[in-house]
C-alpha cells in the first residue's frame, strides 16, 4: 500500500481513484492507514464478504488473498492480479499499465 501512496498523483493524473480493502480489525485498520500515511480509502471487510464477493475469500477463513482489481467506470472489473502469497502483488507500475490499458480500450472506436 506504500508504494500506491507514492504513485497517489500518478493514479489522480489518470483520474483514477484507490481503495484499498482490509479484513483486519478496523482499528488495525485505522493504525495502518495512519502509519502509511495514506491519503485514500482503507476501507473495513469485517466478515470478508466483499473480499467473498470479488473470490479473493480464503476457504474456510475470514482471509481475502492479497488482489489489485482495475474496475472501469461501469462497475465492471477490467484487470486483475490476485496474489498467490501475501508479498505477491503487483507494483504501482503495473497498476498504472493496466489502468492505461483500460482508459485506451474505453476510447476505441467500435466495430
Amino acid at each position: 500500500m506504500a508504494g500506491l501512496q507514492r504513485s497517489l498523483p500518478e493514479f489522480e493524473r489518470r483520474k483514477a481513484s484507490i481503495v484499498a480493502l482490509s479484513v483486519e480489525p478496523a482499528a488495525e485498520s485505522a493504525g495502518l492507514r495512519k502509519r502509511l500515511g495514506l491519503r485514500f480509502p482503507l476501507l473495513h471487510d469485517a466478515d470478508a464478504a466483499v473480499a467473498a464477493a470479488y473470490g479473493v475469500r480464503m476457504a474456510n477463513e475470514s482471509l481475502a488473498i492479497p488482489a489489485v482489481f482495475v474496475v472501469d467506470r461501469m462497475g465492471q472489473i477490467e484487470w486483475s492480479h490476485v496474489g498467490e502469497s501475501v508479498p505477491d502483488r503487483p507494483t504501482p507500475e503495473a497498476v498504472l499499465a493496466a489502468l492505461d490499458r483500460v482508459k485506451k480500450s474505453e476510447r476505441a472506436p467500435l466495430r
